[in-house]
């Protein structure tokens, strides 16, 4: 049972009025108690004097008459016992009043044998007093003891006065304590349980969320219990302003917890997902822990593990989405701990990072076919210079000899193996972006039914081709034998997948943007024409996927693939401006899909070669590093009428043009040659003749070498690619007069 401050005070109270009242008590009894019986002590010393002097006479005169007229000295209620002892006389033997006769105390007798002087003894009922009763013979004898007198005082009325005492004092203790405990409650009420309970009240409503008023608050009190009461209204405004401010600040950092781009969350000792911000319900939807979402090398106890010896952890990995799709994520994860350092959980954030890996792998294969670019054309500059003298001398030939000659039969083939090495020279520079290409309007419908005549005699009769080409589909600016070669690689890998039979499908259609855009392809108002090149064989790996455009990369066996088909398809539908992905699932095969824009231009017609005559005169310098170039370009002009100057180093060539610049019609200056290259040459040779005339040559094509543009517009004349014919550089060479 529970006891209200107010009681135990007023108990307390009580018990200590009542310790103090019995304790008063004691000490005013025992004080007047021994006050008493030191009064009666006297008293009874008295009294036992006086009556053995009245006695003495009757005693000496054996008189009991005298005896008796003593006993007004005894006539007392608490006198219960008198008598007289004599020595002397023996009738003298009791007290005359009719008292019960009661022999003295041995002791008194025994006493009076030696002593003369009075005495008392305490007994039970109060105090037993004895004097003696002297007898002298004269003034100047000594007295001597003829009897002695007893008589004995009842304790019984002090007993009574102290009865009375303590019923008056234990009465009016309680009066005493009724009306302090009555008092007390009063105060206690109005000064110390009402400011108390006015607190009290106060302190439940802050507990429920209510912060009390100044009027809340004990008005009535100006002691401690007052200070107490400010003090806890100033703590309650203190903790409400500081709550005030953690509410801001936990809506502040839920806000940002929610805003951020970034996937996070907080996990359980064992990995279950406690709070998640909505970007991460976005990514993954509701999930119960960290293993439902990683699905690559690492799993969730891997991770918390590594997270609790490392104290962080940092890693990329795969994990699937809220759709079920694959994505790669940067998971960081950090081990939570209380003030005891026990671990409480996890905290962590993903970042899906899918695109930027694949931006880096776009950029990684770039850099790669940039590479494999520069390096191809390089490879391409080279060939053309051999090119050059061969397929030259060889029309040289072809145009000294006749049907029959000869002669004529090995030069018209030496001149068809370097036109087709001129071909395999283009699909070189195709690799390296740096070919001219000869783009006009095409159908794309026409390209496939021609690249499929071809590819009727490589593909066996267990696969079947199959087409869907829509009609009335639009044309695109492109060239068609790099289109018509897209085609039949793709073709021939899709046969290369299906060994055992199955279908080759070939479809067109036009599309607006699709997925897998790179990030500079902009869908116009046209939109794009979609090629689609599909197989029914084992499909591809999504390892796989991310390297298949790569140069040099192949599943092939060894002798069977360079790793370049893909790589040149990649980099022809770039250079045409369209975009090129795929989508492969495990058993059902592979579709390749090339995006191409769309044009409005009609079929650009060709013009047909000059006829006119190429011959000509003036003096030509001719500037290149390479001997069978530069004799072959003698051998082809001055036949036609022209004066050939040669120089096998830019150095020697500005030397010559210095000393001959005003008999100099035109100078072929080669772009690629040591120490001085075809920029610093032609600057030079503008430095000396601002108005020379400069034809560029080069194994690189206008678009696919940056120097023949910028000299373009800084002055020169023109340019012709190795290889070229006579007839190409006579033209160009008129073409450079007539201007």
């Amino acid at each position: 049972m529970r006891v209200s401050l107010q009681t135990k005070v007023s108990i307390f109270l009580a018990l200590i009025i009542i310790l103090i009242s019995a304790v008063s008590t004691y000490l005013f009894t025992t004080a007047h108690t021994r006050s008493k019986e030191q009064g009666r002590i006297v008293r009874g010393t008295a009294l036992a004097y006086s009556l053995s002097k009245a006695a003495e006479e009757g005693l000496i005169h054996e008189d009991l008459d005298l005896i008796k007229k003593a006993s007004y000295i005894i006539k007392s209620p608490d006198v219960t016992l008198a008598q007289v002892y004599s020595d002397i006389w023996e009738a003298v033997d009791a007290y005359p009043f009719e008292k019960l006769k009661e022999p003295p105390n041995p002791d008194a007798v025994i006493y009076f044998k030696s002593e003369s002087s009075p005495f008392q003894i305490k007994i039970s009922s109060g105090y037993d007093f004895y004097s003696p009763i002297l007898f002298r013979t004269s003034e100047d004898s000594p007295p001597m003891t003829i009897g002695f007198v007893r008589i004995i005082l009842s304790s019984a009325t002090i007993q009574k006065e102290l009865r009375e005492i303590i019923i008056t004092n234990i009465v009016v203790s309680a009066i005493i304590t009724l009306f302090a405990i009555i008092s007390i409650n009063i105060l206690i009420s109005r000064f110390v349980i009402k400011p108390v309970m006015a607190l009290y009240r106060s302190m439940a409503m802050f507990k429920n969320g209510i912060m009390p008023d100044e009027k809340d608050l004990p008005q009535e009190s100006a002691d401690e219990i007052r200070k107490l009461s400010m003090e806890f209204n100033q703590m309650c405004r203190t903790i409400k302003d500081k709550e005030d401010k953690i509410v801001e600040s936990d809506k502040r950092i839920r806000s940002l917890f929610e805003r951020v781009e970034h996937a996070i969350f907080r996990l359980g000792k064992d990995g279950s997902v406690i709070e998640t911000n909505s970007k991460f319900k976005e990514m993954f939807g509701e999930v119960a822990g960290l293993c439902d979402i990683l699905i690559g090398e690492k799993t969730a106890p891997d991770c918390l593990r590594k997270a609790l010896a490392e104290k962080g952890l940092h890693l990329e990995d795969m994990a699937i989405g809220k759709k079920g799709d694959e994505i790669i994520i940067s998971l960081s994860l950090y081990p939570e701990t209380d003030s005891s350092g026990n671990i409480t959980g996890f905290d962590g954030y993903l970042i899906n990072i899918t695109e930027k890996k694949r931006m880096e792998e776009r950029l990684i294969r770039a850099q790669k076919m940039e590479a494999v670019g520069t390096l191809a054309g390089g490879m391409a500059h080279d060939f053309n210079n051999l090119l050059t003298a061969i397929l030259g001398y060889a029309e040289i030939i072809l145009s000294m000899t006749q049907e029959g000659d000869p002669f004529h039969k090995p030069a018209t083939i030496i001149h068809d193996a370097a036109k087709r090495g001129a071909d395999f020279g283009k699909k070189i520079l195709t690799i390296s972006r740096k070919e001219k290409m000869e783009t006009k309007s095409v159908d794309i419908n026409e390209i496939v039914k021609n690249s499929l005549e071809l590819l009727r005699r490589s593909i066996p009769k267990n696969i079947e081709i199959v087409t869907n080409l829509k009609e009335g589909i639009p044309h695109t600016k492109a060239d068609p034998s790099q289109l018509q070669q897209v085609i039949i690689n793709l073709a021939v890998n899709a046969r290369d997948a299906m060994p055992d039979g199955g279908r080759l499908l070939i479809e067109t259609a036009t599309v607006g943007i699709e997925n897998g855009a790179p990030g500079n392809i902009h869908a116009g108002k046209s939109g794009f024409i979609k090629l689609s090149v599909s197989d029914t064989g084992a499909g591809i790996d999504r390892v796989t996927q991310r390297k298949i455009f790569d140069p040099f990369f192949t599943t092939k066996e060894i002798g069977k693939g360079t790793g370049l088909g893909l790589y040149i398809v990649h980099s022809i539908i770039n250079n045409h401006g369209g975009y090129i992905n795929l989508y492969s699932e495990a058993l059902k095969g592979t579709q390749f899909n090339i995006y191409l824009p769309v044009t409005k231009e009609t079929d650009i017609e060709e013009v047909p070669h000059d006829t006119r005559d190429i011959t000509g005169s003036g003096l030509i310098l001719v500037i290149d590093d390479e001997p069978d170039v530069r004799e072959l370009c003698r051998d082809m002009l001055e036949p036609l009428g022209y004066t050939v100057l040669l120089a096998e180093s830019g150095s020697v060539g500005i030397n010559i043009f210095r000393q001959m610049q005003d008999k100099i019609a035109v100078v072929i200056m080669d772009m690629i040659m040591p120490k001085m290259g075809g920029t610093e040459v032609f600057r030079a040779l503008k430095t000396i003749a601002p108005k020379v005339k400069v034809l560029l040559c080069s194994g690189y094509s206008q678009n696919g070498f940056a120097g023949i543009d910028e000299l373009l517009k800084q002055g020169a004349i023109g340019s012709i690619q190795k290889p070229f014919s006579r007839r190409e550089i006579a033209t160009a060479i008129k073409k450079a007069l007539s201007g």
